[in-house]
């Protein structure tokens, strides 16, 4: 059930307008995910102390509601009797007061988990990808294999999430809130710009490229004892950051190559097989054996758009010999 029909259900429900059918419904929805359950208990108890709403605040609920769910108006009204209005109005405001923006914003992002310190967290297992839409309207697209943590809404003088994986961010501008993604062995900083970031724990390279603006990375070199450097970096550049020697370069790129992967492009110029390897365990979800080593370094060049596994193997075997073998959970490759 999507986000408007779950909201209006439950406005239906406690303010006595719903039919048998659509009581079911509700019932079902919630004995199938337990927090919706404990959300509704919250709503029923709230409904049941704040019978007596004022106007005002119906109104004002009425307005968040359609500002999260971001309904449009453009179908015609039905005539409503007004004392059936005030009803659902009055359960509109019971759903936003008992569940307030976080519960509002769970609705909008099912699959997001809330951390036990008060951020918001989206994790995408291997060969899945998502967009979020943070609360300032910036927009994310993240990666296989990624998680990000952000905060219902932006508070204070700045807009902080934190990345582990890859993301490509369009940071709604606002020059007195900067936008900071933290990573684990850097920050970068934007005011609003639309950018690509690659930063997984578990790699020794971190990278940054910019489509439009300007974006500045901070690398942390606290562990070299160096004082930390701001690198700015302008549309079509990259900044590579070494983890391994600590040292930073920056250089040419082509920045919607960089992005490609949000359109369900794989890109690979000049890289090794293993490195294609790790690629195609986050894309699709199957662990890859090499059962010889020599094809590891085997140095291969590809643009693929939305193909399959199996197709994308056949053409890179075609370009340097090597035997693969796929199965439901492992790609095995051999001389």
């Amino acid at each position: 059930m999507d986000n408007e029909n779950i909201l209006e259900l439950m406005s239906r429900v406690l303010s006595g307008e719903a039919t048998p059918e659509e009581q079911a419904v509700l019932e079902i929805a919630i004995a199938q995910d337990s927090y919706l359950l404990a959300r509704y208990k919250l709503m029923q108890q709230f409904w049941n102390e704040h019978e007596t709403v004022s106007p005002a605040a119906v109104e004002d609920a009425l307005q968040k509601v359609l500002g999260q769910l971001q309904l449009q108006q453009s179908a015609p009204v039905k005539k409503i009797d007004p004392r059936r209005l005030w009803k659902r109005g009055l359960a509109a405001a019971v759903v936003v007061m008992a569940l307030g923006c976080t519960g509002l914003w769970y609705f909008t992002n099912r699959n997001v988990n809330t951390t036990p310190d008060s951020l918001l967290e989206k994790q995408n297992a291997r060969g899945t990808k998502s967009t979020i839409v943070l609360p300032d309207g910036s927009k994310i697209w993240l990666n296989a294999d990624s998680k990000i943590k952000y905060p219902a809404s932006f508070t204070g003088h700045l807009r902080e999430v934190y990345l582990n994986g890859e993301a490509f961010f369009d940071v709604a501008k606002d020059p007195k809130k900067p936008f900071i993604i933290h990573l684990n062995k850097g920050t970068v900083k934007v005011l609003g710009t639309s950018f690509n970031v690659r930063a997984y724990d578990n790699e020794k390279l971190i990278e940054t490229s910019v489509a439009t603006g300007r974006v500045a990375f901070i690398p942390d070199r606290s562990t070299a004892k160096q004082q930390p450097d701001t690198i700015y970096i302008t549309p079509n550049n990259k900044v590579r950051y070494s983890l391994s020697d600590n040292q930073v370069k920056v250089e040419p790129t082509a920045a919607a190559e960089d992005k490609a992967w949000t359109e369900g492009k794989l890109i690979f110029k000049a890289i090794t097989l293993e490195e294609i390897a790790i690629e195609l365990e986050r894309n699709f979800g199957k662990q890859v054996i090499f059962i010889d080593d020599e094809p590891k370094y085997y140095r291969l060049t590809g643009a693929f758009e939305n193909n399959s596994l199996e197709e994308i193997l056949f053409y890179l075997s075609k370009t340097k010999n090597f035997n693969y073998t796929i199965n439901s959970s492992e790609l095995l490759i051999a001389k």
